[in-house]
């Protein structure tokens, strides 16, 4: 019976696939609800308290986790643990949620104080063409525009209050100067707030690094005063998660298995299930890296297929000045950003029948570097599809060019 009723609980909490679950694996049940429950907190707040966080159903919470305890820290943006809110913009709330029987786990959400207290109220200009399956004329839709701003206000003070991105918004846009550049994927709020969160989660201890293998070349111990280039290699979606074997599928990790003389330092990091290469935590594990072997600075490589070619021109157009050559394989970026990598040597690699990542996406930051003068390669299959990669990576040339590259500073 115990079993039947935590079931049913589970279904309301997480819908009918959690019922197997829940009749199987208790346990498993009640580490996926502490781990992913919802939790309520009025994310955007005024005055001079720190908002409770708690489950958002706690009496079901109650029921499947027994007695439970939710104790929170909270920081500022510079880092700083306050027990009451000082100043406005971005805070942090560590949430440690522990069980009766020593089981715990902690959320990381993220807050934004107002300046001033009351409630925010946000004027909205309104310009845009509805859906023609609303059958609405867009003439109407402008003459109206304040009765549509007004719905979107209210759904944006009700999505604010308890979503917490609403807050991860309102801190990155208060973090940002007038007249700054328009916030594009490289510095977006949510960019902006991972960011925040790892320098967080470096101080209080809870920062995970990326687990990652490591090459290190035949013959590098023979020359104590020898420097090394390095090559940092990104995966694609598929290698996600927490086993490391798995990046071995493709590219670099793979060839050095057999290739012990392959003549780089190759970093070969494995992103988390469902998350995306984040440039910032990337760099992390080449300064580890750097600092803990005898690696040229100034030849230093980045190379990534599908998500990890996404990766590459990400990282590489946030740290302009750490590579020494750039290859993409079947990934893309933002055109608008070339300039900042208009001095780094790239070679870009794409399926010409590529259905997952189109090769436009390819051409179109190609395009966008040669209008601009950089020194741009531009390799495509013509029947490939997806799998751009092993053709690449099994190319000799590819690593001869890399060699010759230099890293040059941006002017």
């Amino acid at each position: 019976m115990m079993k039947c009723a935590i079931a049913g609980l589970v279904v309301v909490m997480l819908g009918l696939a959690g019922w197997c679950r829940a009749a199987n694996d208790l346990d498993g049940v009640r580490r996926e609800a502490m781990a992913s429950a919802r939790l309520r907190v009025q994310a955007v707040f005024s005055g001079n308290q720190f908002p409770r966080i708690d489950f958002e159903q706690p009496g079901v919470m109650k029921q499947v986790l027994g007695t439970y305890t939710i104790t929170t820290e909270f920081y500022d943006a510079d880092l700083n643990k306050l027990t009451a809110p000082q100043k406005p913009g971005r805070c942090g709330a560590v949430v440690q949620i522990a069980l009766a029987d020593g089981k715990s786990t902690k959320r990381f959400v993220t807050l934004f104080r107002q300046p001033e207290g009351g409630r925010a109220d946000w004027k909205l200009t309104i310009n845009a063409e509805p859906p023609k399956q609303t059958g609405i004329v867009p003439a109407v839709a402008a003459e109206q525009s304040e009765a549509i701003g007004d719905y979107v206000k209210e759904l944006m003070r009700e999505g604010m209050a308890r979503d917490s991105r609403g807050a991860v918004l309102l801190a990155a846009l208060y973090e940002t100067k007038p007249g700054a550049q328009k916030m594009r994927a490289l510095d977006s709020p949510s960019v902006k707030d991972r960011q925040w969160w790892i320098k967080l989660k470096q101080k209080t201890g809870d920062y995970q690094p990326l687990k990652y293998l490591l090459h290190v070349p035949e013959g590098y111990d023979k020359d104590s005063q020898k420097k090394w280039p390095l090559m940092l290699f990104l995966h694609g979606a598929g290698e996600r998660g927490d086993n490391l074997d798995v990046v071995k599928t493709h590219g670099p990790p793979k060839i050095v298995q057999t290739r012990k003389d392959f003549p780089f330092i190759v970093i070969s990091p494995q992103c988390r299930t469902n998350e995306w290469w984040m440039p910032y935590e990337v760099m992390i594990l080449v300064d580890e890296v750097s600092a803990k072997y005898r690696v040229d600075a100034d030849r230093v490589y980045l190379t990534g297929l599908s998500m990890g070619g996404y990766g590459t021109w990400s990282t590489a157009m946030t740290y302009p000045n750490r590579f020494a050559a750039i290859a993409p394989i079947c990934g893309g970026g933002d055109p608008s950003e070339v300039a900042r990598i208009k001095h780094i040597p790239a070679w870009v690699f794409h399926g010409g029948k590529d259905p997952v990542v189109p090769v436009i996406r390819g051409e179109e930051m190609v395009e966008a570097l040669k209008k601009i003068g950089a020194q741009v390669k531009f390799t495509v299959y013509p029947e490939a599809q997806h799998d751009s990669w092993t053709e690449t990576y099994n190319n000799q040339e590819l690593y001869d060019w890399m060699l010759k590259q230099k890293r040059q500073k941006a002017e």
